[in-house]
């Protein structure tokens, strides 16, 4: 990738060298712009430059450039604490899974949601790197069309795990489901890498170095992870501290939550343990249930910017929610605390000043300034005197 600038504006040349069997990254942009998929890099220009040299083609994007990922921007808002932190991530969170929800919709699916594909720039998140996409078998895509502009067989582009393409994702985010050899993948799938992403984005904010003993977050291999995971998250109440968030904001806490019951939770069962343990049990897609939950989120953002009387703006909203489970300040906080709030003293207020001392050390029985009782015994001595 090679980055560029033009008329004050940053963007990136992104060449990519890819199999014939594999669907064009070019095509997929192509597809999302056509839907009008929201959270979506801006293409400038794409094509493919050589269609097949040994099996491979060679194609080429110019795309705006999109931030970096949420686990850097995390980075340089440490000075807002860590529940602003969660507000932020909560923000991308939901962004993301209206992405790929929207993608899903339109009969595309990602299939490689990891830490680098989830980017932020100012307060929009951007879902990038579209190059291993499968289109939804029978779905509102026309392959037909869309196979004869980009030249690749549509086939292909539709098929299952594993039948026309090795398995791929990055295991530390990859679902339960793939990392135990399922060869389906929905949107329940992504959704779920996308909370192990934001998950892990505030983990990295929480730990440096990061916290030992955190099992949701250490990969050994594929499935040992995915049992790992599967006994992770049967807690509600546990599970974000095994992934290494021991506290997040009240937002955060409810996502993370509204998100655990739609992947993890069918018919009031807990269904991680089948699905970390059978790769043939299939989890269904209860797309109804995601389209009420984005819906919810919705709501509830334009509610608390109506009571702010501030636009509804997702992140602005999401950032201005009270932190009800931060850690407890320590003494040496407090203390440091104090210490910046003592007034100063000021030319012309030091009777003032010295009153309201003398004053306060009376109240509290304490003994008075030495200066004080030295006036004293002169004056006790002029009486005997006299």
């Amino acid at each position: 990738m090679f980055r560029t600038e033009k008329n004050g504006r940053n963007f990136i040349l992104k060449l990519a060298w890819t199999p014939v069997k594999q669907l064009p990254e070019s095509a997929v942009y192509d597809a999302l712009k056509a839907a009008n998929i929201p959270n979506i890099p801006l293409i400038i220009d794409s094509g493919i430059i050589i269609e097949n040299s040994f099996g491979y083609r060679v194609e080429y994007l110019l795309i705006e450039d999109c931030g970096v990922p949420l686990v850097e921007y995390l980075q340089t808002q440490m000075l807002l604490g860590i529940s602003k932190q969660s507000d932020i991530a909560a923000s991308a969170m939901f962004q993301a899974v209206e992405c790929i929800y929207s993608a899903w919709n339109a009969g595309i699916l990602h299939r490689d949601i990891t830490a680098d594909s989830v980017v932020v720039k100012g307060d929009q998140v951007r879902i990038i790197d579209w190059g291993y996409t499968k289109l939804v078998k029978d779905g509102p895509v026309d392959v037909d069309a869309l196979a004869t502009k980009w030249l690749f067989n549509k086939d292909n582009a539709t098929g299952d795990e594993g039948s026309s393409a090795p398995i791929i994702g990055t295991p530390l985010y990859t679902s339960i489901p793939v990392l135990v050899g399922a060869t389906q993948r929905s949107i329940a799938d992504d959704v779920e890498s996308v909370l192990y992403v934001t998950i892990d984005a505030l983990y990295k904010q929480h730990a440096n170095p990061p916290i030992d003993g955190m099992v949701g977050v250490k990969f050994s291999c594929s499935k040992s992870l995915a049992l790992m995971r599967g006994g992770c998250l049967s807690d509600v109440d546990f599970y974000r501290q095994s992934f290494g968030v021991p506290y997040s904001s009240e937002r955060f806490t409810w996502l993370t939550d509204t998100f655990r019951e739609y992947l993890f939770i069918r018919n009031g069962e807990y269904i991680g343990s089948k699905l970390s343990t059978q790769s043939r049990f299939e989890r269904t897609v209860e797309i109804q249930q995601l389209e009420r939950i984005l819906e919810q989120i919705k709501e509830r953002i334009q509610s608390e910017a109506r009571s702010q009387n501030a636009p509804s703006n997702t992140s602005r909203a999401l950032g201005n929610i009270p932190d009800r489970n931060a850690p407890p300040a320590t003494k040496h906080t407090l203390e440091e605390a104090s210490s910046l709030a003592l007034p100063v003293e000021t030319p012309g207020a030091g009777t003032s000043a010295t009153k309201r001392s003398r004053k306060a050390a009376a109240d509290k029985n304490t003994e008075p300034p030495r200066r004080s009782k030295r006036i004293q015994e002169k004056k006790k001595h002029r009486t005997i005197k006299k």
